[in-house]
């Protein structure tokens, strides 16, 4: 078994499944690959077995969130140091997996993410969506003091003191801001670095449509209530 983790939750990805895993078997031979196919109906699994990497399917849709814990849950029972958040979607790119890992020996990161932000990216970044991010940082900024550039990306690393967390409890349905609201909060390292990201070739975004107003109403709650948790503790002196 290797020291690190690459975590990709797949839900219906066999239009882009095949490239990620042929740029992530090359670049990083060193790293072990989880694939969590999230009650995929299409041919992602199929697509997954083909590659030396590990494959746990859920039997239904469960979530993103519930197929990250479920990748957590995996990591910590094989005591990896590191997992590596990636997507399935091809948005991603494998190159920059070993600078994530160099901000951890080398910052003494807890957590990594990769912004699209730093510098310029490829992907392109529609303006409801800007708003989003621009109003997540704002949150951030004014909880926790800290300057996030790109909340919403979902290219993380995790040390094993971080994701062993979240192993049987998780923020909501979107672990996104308010994930890293909480860990701010809790004092961990947080690292971003630039990384370039590319727009999705094939399938449907989990936030197209109407979802993206639900997304931000359910983590403007969750905020909330990782807030008043985390106020709560520290008056109380807990962890």
């Amino acid at each position: 078994m290797k020291k690190h983790l690459i975590l990709i939750p797949a839900y219906n990805e066999e239009g882009n499944l095949k490239k990620v895993l042929q740029s992530l078997t090359d670049v990083r031979p060193d790293a072990d690959i989880l694939i969590v196919s999230d009650g995929s109906t299409d041919e992602t699994e199929n697509i997954a077995k083909a590659f030396p990497v590990y494959v746990i399917s859920h039997p239904t849709n469960l979530g993103y969130a519930a197929a990250l814990q479920t990748g957590f849950k995996y990591a910590a029972a094989k005591g990896y140091d590191i997992v590596i958040q990636f997507d399935g979607d091809g948005q991603h790119d494998p190159h920059y997996v070993g600078d994530m890992l160099h901000a951890f020996s080398d910052k003494g990161a807890d957590i990594v993410l990769g912004s699209r932000f730093l510098r310029k990216s490829g992907m392109e970044t529609g303006v409801s969506k800007r708003l989003v991010i621009f109003f997540f940082r704002f949150l951030i900024w004014l909880i926790t003091g800290a300057k996030i550039t790109d909340p919403t990306s979902g290219f993380r690393g995790y040390k094993h003191n971080v994701y062993r967390r979240f192993t049987h409890a998780f923020p909501n349905e979107y672990p996104d801001s308010n994930f890293i609201i909480e860990l701010l909060l809790r004092e961990y390292n947080l690292v971003e670095i630039p990384v370039n990201m590319k727009n999705r070739e094939h399938g449907i975004s989990m936030h197209a449509g109407f979802r993206p107003v639900l997304y931000v109403a359910q983590v403007v709650l969750s905020i909330i209530i990782v807030w008043l948790r985390c106020k709560w503790l520290k008056k109380e002196g807990a962890e």
